[in-house]
């Protein structure tokens, strides 16, 4: 028995949810997220430990995104290291790589496409000059080390605890071996390790 799992890597405005998951279920596969978003590879390798199944991941970065190559591979190891439990994982080479794919692109593009609609209001809308009501703004990083630490939940729980907090998901803050980590405004203060159940105090 073997599990695929598709990996897709969110940009940090995130990743259209529903089109992985109609690809996987295309596929017969099942999916994950690196980063700022759910469910997490550690979350899917749990599940697949639990079934005893084998994995093999799929990055679906296109072109070839290295960066998510080997951050799955770092994603893999520390599993392992932080898990102990014998499950064989393979990865495979970017999508891209194969001949049928660069044949589906070429067909793909044959019919010329559809004519580009969209007004440039958009880009205008008053909406995107307003900034939201709020008394604290809180940054979580929710780069590959942090997700992988726990700041899903991380992010969740500061949600609850703070409801008139505008709290923004990042991409890698740097010092990832602290994480997960929270930088909380206006004070400037910098939360290193925190979970869940910590109780930040923000002036």
């Amino acid at each position: 028995m073997r599990s695929i799992i598709l990996v897709a890597r969110p940009t940090p405005s995130g990743v259209d949810i529903p089109s992985v998951a109609r690809l996987a279920e295309r596929v017969g596969a099942d999916y994950a997220l690196l980063d700022h978003e759910e469910p997490s590879i550690h979350t899917k390798l749990d599940e697949a430990a639990k079934r005893g199944s084998a994995v093999t991941l799929v990055p679906l970065g296109i072109p070839r995104d290295r960066y998510l190559e080997t951050w799955i591979a770092r994603a893999v190891a520390n599993w392992r290291e932080t898990r102990d439990l014998p499950l064989e994982i393979t990865l495979t080479k970017g999508v891209d790589t194969t001949e049928a794919f660069a044949a589906l692109v070429a067909r793909h593009v044959e019919d010329g496409g559809e004519p580009i609609t969209a007004s440039p209001g958009a880009f205008r809308s008053p909406a995107w000059s307003e900034i939201p009501q709020h008394d604290k703004h809180m940054l979580v990083c929710r780069g590959p080390r942090c997700t992988v630490y726990g700041a899903g939940a991380v992010h969740r729980s500061l949600k609850r605890a703070f409801p008139d907090a505008l709290i923004t998901p990042t991409g890698c803050l740097t010092p990832c071996n602290l994480g997960p980590l929270v930088i909380t405004y206006p004070d400037g203060e910098w939360h290193c390790r925190v979970s869940p159940f910590d109780e930040i105090d923000t002036k």
